[in-house]
């Protein structure tokens, strides 16, 4: 058979050929040939061809890299003066550590739990504001808040019937005594909803009511807590028994705030109140015994908000707060909540003031009281500081992996001029934002129309402590605290430095 075959070598001359291949030639020959010849060409020209690739590889570093890098800084540059610049500052100073862990440490070490009311309280109070002095910070100062003056007292509570068990309990913020000497003693009633207890409210009366309400997410479960003992007091119960708001335990309740009770109430743990409903499940009558001497004394006591400054360079008279609150409940050291906060917001702000940063606006460290069982210290600063705020972040959920800010109220412009900023924390893993609550001792001022956010963190195992005796220093890790430090400095000199106002 006849081919025609064209091909062109290296830049040799075109041939066509139309021949008859002889079957004593070799047909690799041709190829080898060919290969040979390639491989010679490459050997005398690889330096050319190495020295083109140099030369584009040093365009692209010398030429597209920094356009691109200059790109972004004049995009954050724009938003805010040396936004970028001064949060690798911030980074890099503390991927060196902070005085963060060893301030918590020592705080719950010397005071302990911080009731509002209590002397531990206001004893750590002067302590944060000696500690200010000494940081160089101005304006260091406190501001006198009444609060709530619950106490405790003695506590205890036991199943009677089918058989003796001791009940680990912790009485409910704002509950009332068992007033009788021997406490109260009643049958049981285990419900596992509001509408479970509204069909069974004839059953309700005169026994000792338990919510039995196994924790989905705090603020739907909560509610149980702070409306349960009301609702089973309007159904005739005598006291109010909650599971605890936790979704893991070891034997350990977890107390909180409840609404005005006219009945006692007090948190079990999970366990024992699985326990009590299988009792009934396995139509057992449970008789419990509780004995509390809670009460709300009459006369509010005087606690104080406590805070510094580093005073602003050109617009010292708007200010950018960061804080979390002093107080805890009565109970483990108040480490996670919200110690290790206020001492993440405070160690940003004197990271600040040590790196020799000056910000164009005010930027204030506040540690608020009373957010436990009153939330008054959040309402007293924003009566007193609310037309002076530029923006306000909180840190009350734990101070682990940071993720960025959530923001509450924020319009779609807000949220992406703060996304941009927040790119600089990329290296953190916290240049996050989104739409999100401000904290309780934030919405005061953010429904005076202040904008402002909360410090977003992972809240895996948050509830797992909150509010319970596990709540101590060894929960907390160094280096996700220092993290926090850096997420909080960076957003708090960015917004600082925030060229004009935030848009609305």
């Amino acid at each position: 058979m006849i081919d025609s075959v064209k091909y062109s070598i290296l830049g040799e001359q075109e041939i066509e050929h139309n021949l008859l291949l002889p079957q004593h030639i070799n047909p690799n020959k041709h190829s080898e040939s060919l290969f040979e010849r390639a491989k010679k060409k490459w050997k005398s020209n690889w330096r050319c061809y190495t020295l083109l690739i140099v030369v584009v590889l040093l365009l692209v570093a010398t030429i597209v890299i920094p356009v691109v890098i200059l790109s972004h800084r004049n995009k954050t540059d724009n938003l805010s003066y040396k936004c970028e610049s001064y949060s690798k500052d911030i980074i890099d100073a503390t991927m060196k550590g902070t005085l963060a862990y060893s301030r918590i440490a020592t705080m719950c070490a010397l005071f302990g739990n911080r009731l509002s009311g209590s002397t531990a309280l206001e004893n750590a109070i002067n302590w944060v504001e000696q500690e200010m002095i000494t940081d160089g910070l101005a304006n260091v100062h406190k501001e006198p808040v009444n609060v709530t003056h619950w106490v405790r007292g003695n506590e205890y509570a036991s199943i009677q019937s089918p058989y003796f068990k001791k009940l680990n309990i912790l009485g409910l913020g704002g509950s009332i005594n068992t007033t009788s000497q021997d406490g109260i003693t009643g049958e049981v009633l285990v419900v596992t909803s509001f509408d479970d207890l509204t069909n069974n409210s004839a059953l309700a009366v005169g026994k000792i009511v338990l919510f039995n309400v196994v924790f989905t997410d705090y603020g739907t479960t909560v509610q149980y807590r702070v409306n349960g003992p009301t609702a089973a007091a309007k159904a005739g119960a005598i006291a109010c028994l909650v599971r605890s708001i936790a979704p893991y335990s070891l034997g350990n309740p977890h107390t909180g705030g409840t609404a005005t009770t006219t009945i006692p109430a007090a948190a079990v743990t999970l366990e024992d109140a699985d326990l009590m409903q299988g009792l009934q499940n396995l139509n057992q009558t449970i008789v419990v015994n509780l004995y509390m001497e809670a009460q709300t004394l009459p006369d509010k006591a005087v606690s104080h908000n406590v805070m510094g400054d580093v005073i602003g360079s050109d617009l010292p008279d708007e200010v950018v707060v960061v804080g979390g609150h002093i107080d805890s409940w009565d109970v483990g050291q108040g480490a996670m909540d919200d110690g290790g906060g206020v001492m993440v917001a405070w160690e940003a702000v004197r990271l600040i003031k040590a790196l020799g940063i000056v910000p164009r606006r005010t930027i204030r460290v506040v540690a608020w009281t009373n957010e436990e069982n009153g939330a008054a210290g959040g309402a007293n600063y924003a009566l007193l500081h609310a037309n002076e705020t530029f923006f306000s972040i909180e840190t009350d959920g734990g101070v682990t992996q940071p993720y960025g800010i959530g923001v509450q109220g924020a319009s779609d412009n807000t949220i992406k001029a703060l996304s941009d900023l927040g790119e600089v924390l990329k290296g953190v893993g916290s240049d996050q934002v989104s739409v999100g609550e401000a904290g309780t001792d934030n919405y005061p001022l953010v429904a005076a129309g202040v904008p402002g956010g909360s410090l977003l963190t992972n809240m895996t195992q948050y509830f797992w402590y909150h509010h319970s005796e596990g709540d101590g220093v060894d929960k907390l890790d160094s280096v996700e605290m220092d993290k926090c430090v850096a997420t909080l400095a960076t957003w708090l000199i960015c917004l600082a430095n925030f060229n004009g106002a935030l848009p609305q």
